[in-house]
């Protein structure tokens, strides 16, 4: 389940927790929760780059969000290996 998360992550363009939920079939609670695993697990990590200093106009995101602070994540070089793995095996 983690690495089908991690795969539809590296998927998106924009990453959305209830759009993955929907996706991969699962509740939104459990994608909460993959998320937290992945990034206990070191394949995922918080990408500072959120709207925190920036005004919405200077957003590169302005035009996909409600307004609300963005999460940025990005995908650790361990979690790039593993879905190279992955793939390499699938």
């Amino acid at each position: 389940m983690l690495k089908q998360l991690l795969a539809a992550i590296s998927d998106a363009d924009y990453v959305s927790k209830p759009a993955l939920a929907a996706r991969l079939g699962m509740p939104l609670a459990l994608v909460e929760e993959g998320f937290e695993a992945l990034v206990r697990m070191g394949y995922l990590a918080e990408d500072g780059a959120g709207c925190v200093d920036l005004p919405c106009g200077r957003c590169p995101y302005a035009s996909m969000c409600q307004r609300e602070p963005v999460q940025m994540w990005k995908i650790t070089e361990k979690g790039k290996g593993l879905l190279a793995a992955v793939e390499k095996a699938g």
